[in-house]
């Protein structure tokens, strides 16, 4: 753990601070490395070649690149320059393509790609597709948005023909997308910190700003830019984790429930999660904060750094110090049929997923026959998906209630 008082405000001016944060951002970073890598491992050459050339086709604008729009539409990642992998594939479509060749603005107003959802994760197989975000310099003009997200619509159907499912998301400094998101969503914020994958451009402000900072990491964000121990230029700021509106539980609540549709088992997890914030609150910790400071005391193990495996473990020790263990089994369940990967079959996964998997059901103390019941279920009895089907629609009941009963309650109590 790096020592507090290397990270007060007043030593703020002092060129060992620089040294110090820079340090802490090698080390996001060297997570990022490795869950960029465990991601390839898993794609197929097309994915990896599209993942390859996403950056630099937001970065130059060419007629003869894909999802090219007209000549006004903006260009030009922040800091961005190819790598080696990136020209190769550009000079698969354009024969000597140089990254001089076609516009970008000298602004360049796309200040950072992320790769979000399982990708890199536990939960990643074949049929993964591919989420960006792609997060816009303020005050872009309408015209300009309206290019960019003809741009994203071509360069997704683009991906479709070469046999890559892809969404790319715009996204401002509030966190609207162009999907009509709610500025300053703290739930989708936290996923984001604690899941995404960094492509190109600024890295997180967020990165910077010690945990015990998040209260006041506005000020702390100030200092770092006013005494130019962080570059304007180098962060994209979407904010802080330290507070989470009562309301917000609920909303993301009916979404998860509207989700569950057409993924229970993911649904079932992440509104669970919420639940938990939400029996915390006022006083929440975030599992990006525990992300943040397990990077901060250089606890980079990746396996203990996956996203699935974080949620679990918090649900786990929720739900154990409840004596719930009836829910925990389903829980386990869920994460089970959810990532996908079948222990009873010959292979499932690549070898680091395969034995993360193993590990866990081991814990769980699950045998091969109760392995093979799970990975035969689309072969399941009637009799037995009905169970199934009412035992998740109980649990997503149970907690959507407590969620209801919360923001009664935070309603009845707030001042008028």
């Amino acid at each position: 753990m790096i020592p507090r008082a290397h990270l007060s405000t007043p030593a703020l001016n002092e060129g060992a601070e620089r040294q110090v944060l820079q340090q802490m951002r090698g080390r996001f970073l060297s997570v990022n490395e490795g869950r960029l890598a465990r991601a390839m491992e898993g794609l197929a050459p097309r994915q990896k070649a599209l993942l390859n050339l996403l950056a630099l086709l937001f970065h130059v604008n060419h007629p003869l690149l894909p999802g090219y729009v007209s000549d006004c539409t903006p260009a030009g990642v922040s800091g961005y320059q190819p790598d080696a992998l990136a020209l190769t594939e550009a000079r698969q479509l354009i024969r000597g393509f140089s990254c001089s060749m076609g516009s970008s603005c000298p602004s360049q107003p796309i200040h950072g790609l992320f790769l979000m959802g399982s990708l890199g994760t536990l939960a990643q197989t074949d049929q993964s597709d591919m989420d960006v975000w792609i997060c816009l310099a303020p005050n872009l003009s309408n015209q300009a948005l309206t290019a960019l997200r003809k741009k994203c619509r071509r360069l997704e159907a683009w991906a479709a023909s070469q046999g890559c499912e892809a969404h790319l998301f715009l996204i401002d400094a509030q966190l609207r997308n162009d999907e009509g998101g709610e500025p300053r969503q703290r739930l989708l914020l936290d996923e984001f910190y604690r899941t995404a994958i960094w492509l190109a451009g600024r890295t997180p402000m967020w990165w910077w700003v010690p945990v015990d900072e998040e209260a006041r990491y506005a000020e702390f964000a100030r200092g770092l830019l006013a005494r130019r121990v962080v570059g304007g230029d180098e962060t994209i700021d979407l904010g802080h984790l330290a507070h989470i509106a009562p309301d917000e539980y609920l909303s993301a609540g009916l979404w998860q429930l509207f989700k569950g549709i057409e993924s229970p088992y993911k649904s079932l997890l992440k509104l669970l999660l919420i639940e938990v914030y939400a029996s915390e609150h006022p006083r929440v910790s975030c599992l990006s904060l525990s992300f943040k400071q397990a990077v901060y005391a250089n606890q980079l193990d990746l396996d203990e750094l996956d996203p699935y495996l974080v949620v679990y473990r918090r649900l786990e020790h929720y739900l154990i110090e409840r004596g719930d263990l009836q829910r925990l089994e389903l829980v386990r369940r869920s994460l089970y049929l959810k990532v996908g990967h079948k222990l009873s079959a010959v292979a499932a996964g690549v070898q680091w997923q395969y034995l993360l998997l193993q590990r866990l059901t081991r814990e769980w103390g699950w045998d091969e026959l109760h392995l093979a019941m799970l990975d035969s279920r689309s072969q399941w009895e009637v009799q037995q998906v009905s169970h199934e089907c009412r035992a998740l629609a109980r649990e997503l009941s149970v907690s959507y209630r407590f969620l209801s009963q919360l923001a009664h309650v935070e309603q009845a109590t707030a001042p008028k």
